[in-house]
């Protein structure tokens, strides 16, 4: 990853490397974005590596103290959200030999703790906003020693926030850096480091490629979180293998940074941007301000996730298929031209419709585009050809975990299909083994079915200070068992099927897969969420659903008047709570995993209506990725789920 970095500075210096867009106070808005070049990043990271081992030495006492700093032998913590200083911590980092643990921007205090514990880290580079956390959770985290904070602490206004609207002022900063005194924990900002740094260089003290690259945090759906432990090689190698196979060296590629970096999708597509000299824009970091962002930067790659990809297919189509009068009818002939026009094999360009309505509806993010991947979970058929057509883009679905470097299965360049991740990716192996418990086989006469298992020079090494969970997931031979079930289609393409982790056995001895039913529930239109569960004396499972209030509340109003339900409050908590519309509900919602082809006992035989979201800081329901926490849900609705097999009339009026 040194290599990868530093070549890039070296053969493009005055390219467009790292961007942001300035918050203007005045107008309350944020401007256009703003770029440092790969010199000028390369500069500061420079003086920001020489800076941290500067610190570091000033801090040793004993000669082992001291030792341990010229061994390199030292993790820092990273704790924020994306912005240009997050990426030049960790190249400045890997200047020196030392390595990052990231950490979620979104962590509560119970997870940062613990990571920052388990990780040994001694150093956390954070944004302003994480300071006070930090200081007040110090005696928790007793082997920090140093803060660097990435916005200015010293009032200089030509270095004041530089992403995002701040409610710090000069007096409240002062109270830091008391408050840190008091704590005897070294508290600094960025560009003290750098300037620390300029005056006392250190010369480079390049990693090999063996050493760690950073430690990952997995989002933690059981217990703790693991530290997934990957090296400069895993790395370097995810990336140049990805790129290869997806983008395109002779173009300027342009990317939009959203994906938290703490999290191995988000942080290799960052990896494979600067090995193709590319450009990095970083979100506001208003999730809601993406489309905004995106418009401003004009990307021509876009990282999807299915939850956002949905939305912007809710938000088109309303506009355009769903429109009412001649405009609907308009874009509802045209898109079915030219959907026949692509399935007949001609590509996603069409001669005439593009001209007329699909270049207005692609600038809806980019008129750049040419990219747009999906990950971390599958991406329904209608909503794929949907963006295909009216962003005129290929677009494709891919499949890797933190243990894989966020690489291992995609779909190649040209492969329009859909419902599968594609294809092992280059240098990679992937087989399936048999899982007899959920009769599962390799034999299986349809197709091969059985749990992936992932081989090749982008598994991680191993997890750290876990040698046992180390030993469950590594098989002997360099092989790594995922834990996903999947089935090999007619075409060599692979699609994922099941989750073996999961499961929990029902009184006749059946086992269930929860996550396969609550990915089929997903597609109903008006469930936003759903946890489903089960006790092993019963013969059914049931199910905590989020409704969505887009959906739920018109189709409310519009079922009470069709069966005459009566209703008075159509709040969401209040509709929640309502016998008749559950019912209906729990119907709609059995039809559709009947016609899934679910068997009889996967079929959920009682809900409750849950009318707050699962999320990731209140009810700590989500991780920081949105995957559900299973075991904080088998918690928190316990008796919720007892209740639904004795008496689930209890939840209504």
């Amino acid at each position: 990853m040194y290599d990868l970095f530093w070549s890039s500075v070296y053969q493009t210096p005055e390219k467009d490397y790292l961007g942001y867009r300035p918050y203007d106070i005045e107008t309350k808005s944020f401007k256009e974005y703003e770029f440092y070049t790969y010199k000028q990043i390369g500069d500061r990271v420079n003086n920001l590596a020489s800076g941290i081992i500067n610190i570091e030495l000033g801090l040793a006492k004993t000669e082992a103290q001291k030792n341990r700093v010229r061994s390199r032998n030292f993790t820092a913590a990273i704790y924020s959200s994306n912005r240009p200083e997050w990426s030049m911590a960790e190249r400045a980092l890997l200047t020196q030999s030392c390595y990052s643990v990231a950490l979620y921007d979104t962590l509560g205090e119970d997870s940062m703790e613990y990571i920052i514990n388990h990780s040994e880290s001694s150093i956390v580079f954070c944004s302003l906003d994480k300071v006070a956390r930090l200081l007040r959770s110090s005696d928790s985290i007793p082997e920090v020693k140093t803060i660097i904070c990435f916005d200015s602490i010293t009032g200089d206004p030509s270095q004041s926030l530089l992403g995002i609207p701040s409610p710090f002022n000069v007096r409240s900063i002062d109270l830091l850096r008391d408050w840190a005194r008091e704590k005897s924990i070294g508290l600094y900002d960025i560009h003290q480091v750098e300037e620390l740094g300029k005056k006392s260089p250190i010369p480079h003290s390049p990693p090999k490629p063996s050493d760690p690259y950073t430690i990952l945090y997995t989002s933690g759906t059981t217990g703790n979180p693991k530290g997934v432990v990957c090296t400069h090689h895993s790395y370097a190698t995810c990336a140049r293998l990805t790129s290869y196979d997806r983008f395109d060296y002779s173009i300027d590629n342009v990317y939009i940074s959203y994906l938290p970096l703490a999290h191995c999708y988000g942080r290799n597509m960052e990896n494979i941007m600067c090995l193709v000299k590319g450009k990095i824009g970083y979100s506001c970091g208003d999730i809601t301000k993406i489309v905004d962002d995106c418009r401003a930067l004009q990307p021509t790659i876009f990282p999807g996730i299915p939850r956002l990809l949905n939305r912007f297919y809710d938000v088109l189509s309303a506009v355009t298929l769903n429109a009412p009068g001649l405009k609907g009818v308009l874009y509802r002939h045209a898109y079915e031209k030219k959907l026949e026009h692509f399935l007949a094999g001609n590509g996603v360009i069409h001669p005439v419709w593009d001209k007329l309505l699909f270049n207005n509806t692609r600038a809806f993010l980019s008129n750049k585009l040419i990219m747009m991947g999906s990950g971390s979970a599958s991406l329904e058929p209608h909503v794929q050809n949907f963006l295909r057509m009216f962003f005129i883009i290929e677009g494709g679905e891919g499949y890797g975990m933190t243990e894989t470097c966020a690489g291992g299965i995609g779909q190649l360049k040209g492969d329009l299909t859909y419902g599968n991740i594609g294809v092992p990716g280059n240098g990679v192996e992937v087989r399936l083994r048999d899982v007899p418990e959920m009769g599962y086989y390799t034999n299986d006469e349809i197709c091969p079915r059985g749990e992936i298992c992932i081989r090749g020079a982008i598994v991680f090494s191993h997890y750290l200070k876990e040698p046992e969970k180390t030993q469950e997931t590594m098989l002997g031979n360099g092989w790594f068992a995922t834990g996903d079930i999947a089935k090999i289609n007619p075409d060599g393409n692979i699609a994922i099927i099941d989750r073996k982790k999961s499961l929990f056995k029902l009184s006749q001895g059946e086992y269930i897969s929860p996550e396969k039913i609550e990915n089929c529930i997903s597609k109903h239109p008006l469930v936003l969420q759903s946890f489903v569960d089960g006790i092993s004396s019963k013969n059914y499972p049931v199910a905590v659903i989020v409704p969505d209030p887009d959906t739920f509340i018109p189709w409310a109003k519009s079922i009470s008047a069709q069966k005459n339900i009566p209703i008075d409050n159509f709040s969401l908590s209040a509709l929640s709570k309502n016998k008749a519309l559950a019912q209906e509900l729990l119907i709609s919602i059995q039809d559709i995993l009947k016609s899934s082809k679910m068997n009889g006992f996967e079929v959920v035989k009682s809900i409750y209506i849950e009318h707050v979201p699962f999320d990731v800081t209140e009810n700590k329901l989500l991780t920081p990725t949105l995957k559900l926490k299973r075991a904080d849900s088998k918690m928190h609705y316990r008796d919720t789920i007892i209740g639904l097999y004795e008496n689930p009339d209890q939840y209504f009026n």
